[in-house]
């Protein structure tokens, strides 16, 4: 990884823990003072390396454990929330910031305080990981 993607690397986790959901380039050359030509160039080399993934209109669809596209999973603190790509990122999205719910649209599926998930439950990976990135939205 270049010194310019782990930069703008950063600056998408920065900007979804802040709450935004939408990261594209002109978001991030608003948040960083980089020029978009190599924004741009920074997010492809950050794709095709696999470290986050991209939508086909070029916005950050997936930066681990966090959605750019809205989905069925929710991580919620207080009245904040971010999208999770599926049930295991929503629990590691609560793991990075604090307690919290999981929830999805019927409900919250897992509560989390100080560290421990309840109810019991558990997360069903239908890929196995070495096979993750071959179709990633799937996964």
């Amino acid at each position: 990884m270049t010194p310019l993607e782990r930069e703008v690397r950063a600056r998408i986790y920065e900007m979804f823990v802040d709450g935004l959901h939408r990261v594209d380039a002109s978001a991030l050359v608003s948040h960083s003072g980089l020029g978009e030509d190599e924004i741009r160039m920074a997010l492809e080399g950050l794709a095709d390396e696999h470290r986050i993934a991209l939508t086909r209109d070029g916005r950050v669809g997936m930066a681990h454990p966090f959605s750019g596209v809205p989905t069925s999973y929710l991580s919620v603190i207080g009245d904040r929330h971010w999208y999770a790509n599926c049930a295991w990122d929503a629990l590691a999205i609560l793991a990075l910031l604090g307690d919290g719910v999981v929830q999805r649209e019927e409900g919250p599926l897992w509560r989390v305080e100080h560290g421990l998930v309840s109810p019991n439950g558990y997360v069903h990976l239908l890929v196995p990981a070495r096979s993750f990135w071959d179709d990633i939205g799937f996964t």
